[in-house]
């Protein structure tokens, strides 16, 4: 999260501000698939993330012999992504075989606080992976509640 100062004489203009101000990614990975069939005990599901069609991060997910209480959630920083129109894959390797999503996001986020005064900006992304589907949501400013 990145905050400049909002369209003002003594700033630039928010086209601008957008334009010059890069957020950093992070994906933040919900397990759904750590306690399914699709995950074999003592093994782990290899959740990798791709913006653009390069590989920004990846993380193991351990496979799970009871559910936990809150889902366990795994997070993949990537780097600063300027602004503009990207496609973001998720691929989960199981043992089952690859699952796959993707997605066209807008990033980065924005976000104008209350004092009318400045801009957020941000890339954080929520995705919800299970044992054969993906879910990625919208672009946030803040990270997803709960984190």
């Amino acid at each position: 999260m990145r905050e400049v100062c909002a369209p003002t004489p003594s700033c630039p203009s928010w086209v601008e501000a957008f334009k010059e101000n890069r957020a950093t990614l992070h994906v933040h990975v919900f397990d759904g698939v750590s306690t399914t069939a699709a995950c074999a005990p003592g093994k782990t599901v290899r959740v990798v993330v791709y913006l653009d069609d390069q590989p920004v991060g990846l993380t193991e997910v351990p496979c799970l012999d009871a559910i936990q209480a809150p889902t366990p959630s795994y997070r993949v920083d990537g780097a600063a992504v300027p602004p503009g129109l990207h496609e973001l894959r998720v691929d989960v390797q199981t043992p089952r075989g690859t699952v796959q999503g993707m997605t066209l996001l807008s990033l980065p986020a924005f976000d104008i606080p209350a004092d009318g005064r400045s801009l957020v900006f941000g890339a954080e992304i929520a995705v919800g992976i299970g044992p054969d589907d993906i879910a990625i949501g919208p672009p946030q400013v803040y990270p997803p509640k709960g984190l």
